[in-house]
């Protein structure tokens, strides 16, 4: 089947020397073929799929899946062609494909049992008795002894060296090269995901005013994505946020539970994060409850045009490292208290919040001070967090599609200090 994100992997393999690649993370094999199922979501640290490209384009892309899931790959396809392979090597499952092999005579299979059969047409080779296995025959029977073929994960080679020996690469940061750079179905994909985050984000404004829960706005933001088809980032649907303390605000980063209800001139960080259709929303915005004061609007406002003079440098072959000295620069000119506390990141997004393709480990230091340098079709997400003390912290985060001008914003939500000023009865008339 037709598959962008194949070919650009056969067209990295053949520039990196390489004849296939075994891609066994959750992330990588849905980039590869589509696949993904609540399996992966249990976080299990063995595998329970796999695919393999091969460099050449005459030979197929393999998914590797346990017999017993041919029903789930008939599921994702059952709307248009999510899940993509040219051939399928199978495993059995604990037990479960054993029992799925029963023919219940009391059974009337339906549509899916029909459509998950034509799929089985795809199958190649016996069933296996483990991931491993499925993997050494597909690689075996496709003549890749003796080549050099890159694994994400190291156990994954380990396991079929003995039977099918070959020259190991690790594909960790290869992959990372890979998926950086978005194909065109891809950026269109990222842009429906930017409407929901979109929607999200005025969810989230929607919920605050004076006398509010921090604790149920996160449960609130939570229900509306859950509703919507978003998976929430955890149970309170924030990586980033801020509660208070008494009078301290602290940030959500670590869920530091609200102890109070939120009072008229409160500063709320909203992070708004959960994944839709394989890509991550990752939009920021400052609130205020109540009319913010004068200075702390001066202060959105300079670090709005911060963030701005920065957006303007994502461009093709511009290094992300580039970008904080923007940002502190224009702090420093405008008289910004302790404008060494503003924290600026540029990242790829995908799958994952934090894709940077730099070598392993990426996300020390190196990922700001050294940063890479942005090409076409990437998705970068700048965010850029002020945590200064004396007027209260300020956040803003966006998503661009870097072109061959200027970058094409993800997201229309303005940047503009979120004011909540109305009672909570105002907001009751409104659609979830």
């Amino acid at each position: 089947m037709a598959n962008a994100r194949v070919d650009r992997l056969r067209m990295m393999l053949a520039r990196e020397g390489l004849d296939a690649v075994v891609l066994s993370h959750p992330h990588d094999v849905r980039y590869a073929t589509g696949y993904h199922s609540i399996l992966e979501r249990w976080t299990q640290m063995e595998p329970f799929a796999a695919a393999i490209v091969f460099a050449d384009p005459a030979r197929p892309a393999i998914l590797v899946i346990p017999e017993a899931n041919l029903g789930i790959v008939a599921v994702l396809n059952r709307d248009g062609p999510h899940c993509t392979f040219d051939e399928i090597r199978s495993f059995d499952m604990l037990n479960f494909c054993e029992v799925s092999r029963y023919v219940d005579p009391d059974r009337n299979g339906g549509q899916l049992a029909e459509d998950a059969m034509a799929i089985a047409g795809a199958i190649r080779g016996m069933c296996q008795p483990d991931i491993a296995a499925a993997i050494t025959a597909a690689l075996a029977d496709h003549g890749m002894a003796g080549k050099r073929i890159g694994f994400d994960e190291h156990r994954v080679s380990a396991a079929v060296a003995p039977k099918v020996p070959h020259d190991y690469r690790d594909a960790l940061d290869f992959m990372m090269r890979v998926r950086v750079v978005k194909t065109g179905e891809e950026i269109e994909r990222y842009r429906a995901v930017g409407r929901m985050a979109d929607r999200v984000i005025a969810h989230a404004g929607s919920l605050l005013h004076e006398g509010a829960d921090w604790n149920g706005v996160q449960a609130g933001i939570c229900d509306f994505m859950v509703r919507n088809g978003v998976i929430p980032v955890d149970e309170g649907a924030m990586l980033f946020g801020g509660s208070y303390d008494g009078d301290d605000f602290i940030p959500d980063l670590f869920r530091t539970p609200g102890k109070r209800a939120l009072r008229r001139g409160d500063i709320v960080i909203l992070e708004t994060q959960g994944v839709l259709d394989g890509f991550w929303i990752d939009i920021n915005r400052t609130a205020v409850i109540g009319r913010p004061s004068a200075d702390y609007q001066r202060l959105h406002d300079i670090l709005r045009d911060a963030f701005l003079m920065m957006v303007d440098r994502l461009r093709p072959g511009v290094s992300t490292n580039s970008l904080p000295a923007i940002g502190y620069e224009h702090l420093k000119a405008k008289g910004v208290p302790a404008p060494e506390k503003l924290l600026v990141v540029a990242h790829g997004i995908g799958l994952m919040p934090l894709e940077i393709p730099l070598a392993y480990p990426a996300a020390g230091l190196a990922g700001v001070k050294q940063g890479f340098v942005m090409e076409e079709d990437m998705l970068i997400s700048l965010d850029s967090l002020f945590f200064g003390a004396k007027l209260g912290p300020c956040h803003m985060e966006n998503v661009y599609a870097i072109t061959a001008g200027a970058p094409e914003p993800m997201y229309a939500a303005p940047l503009e200090l979120i004011v909540a000023d109305r009672a909570p009865a105002d907001r009751a008339s409104e659609p979830a």
